[in-house]
């Protein structure tokens, strides 16, 4: 007995004893328990704040997409759009005031007033995530045909652009309709993210301009061309800003 009590004073000496540590692990435990909601929420909410990060880097990606579009393969051949297949590389055109646009059906095709992209992002530690880009367009103004200073119909050389990007949780995993209810307006900063509805609202918006990069020439013949289609009468104040030479033909 002498002998256990000697082994007991020497291991209480030199640290803990069982009977601390496991009194200690339950602390522990118990206080991580009550942490654990709110890691995870914080989690949570920095994944969201990512996902709306993405979206508004999307948004921004298309609208330069349309763009360029527009600058460079549009202004070069204007009369090419007239074919459907080229016109319908633009977006659609939407409802009128374009905010009046419904949001996808599906996340799959187009609407009658809308077009449909997708876009898989990878975010460093997540998997894949995929996006829904909404575009739309009002009917705009009509290009000019530089060399006849004639209205070139039905193509648009400048516009208003709406785009919406959705995340894919906005739609039904299995039949990938839209979820019932889906918003156009976009979620905010006031919203609690951590809400199951955060998912009926598009993670980023906007309704920005496209506009043909054009020389005053270009801007002067466009006036020009407006006034003749409305029926007034032609002058020669474009003169000042001659056309370029036509490209010599290749043989």
């Amino acid at each position: 007995m002498k002998k256990w009590r000697l082994l007991r004073q020497q291991l209480e000496a030199e640290g803990f004893t069982l009977i601390e540590v496991l009194a200690s692990v339950i602390i522990v435990a118990i206080a991580m328990t009550a942490l654990a909601p709110a890691l995870t929420l914080v989690a949570y909410r920095r994944a969201m704040t990512e996902r709306v990060e993405v979206a508004n880097q999307l948004a921004q990606a298309e609208v330069d997409r349309i763009r360029t579009l527009v600058d460079l393969e549009l202004a070069a051949n204007p009369v090419a759009f007239q074919n459907p297949a080229q016109l319908a590389r633009l977006p659609r055109i939407g409802a009128n005031p374009l905010a009046n646009t419904p949001p996808p059906a599906d996340m799959d095709n187009p609407g009658p007033n809308y077009s449909i992209r997708l876009a898989e992002v990878q975010v460093p530690g997540r998997n894949p995530e995929v996006y829904v880009i909404q575009t739309f367009r009002d009917r705009g103004r009509e290009c000019i045909d530089r060399r006849n200073n004639t209205v070139i119909s039905g193509v648009p050389c400048s516009f208003m652009m709406g785009v919406r990007v959705y995340h894919r949780f906005s739609f039904n995993p299995n039949t990938r309709q839209a979820l019932p209810g889906l918003r156009a307006e976009t979620v905010s900063a006031n919203q609690n993210l951590a809400n199951a509805d955060v998912w009926l609202f598009p993670m980023a918006s906007s309704i920005v301009e496209v506009n043909l990069a054009a020389n005053l020439g270009d801007v002067c013949r466009a006036v020009l061309a407006d006034v003749q289609a409305r029926g007034g009468t032609p002058t020669n104040n474009c003169n000042a800003f001659p056309l370029p030479s036509p490209s010599p033909t290749s043989l």
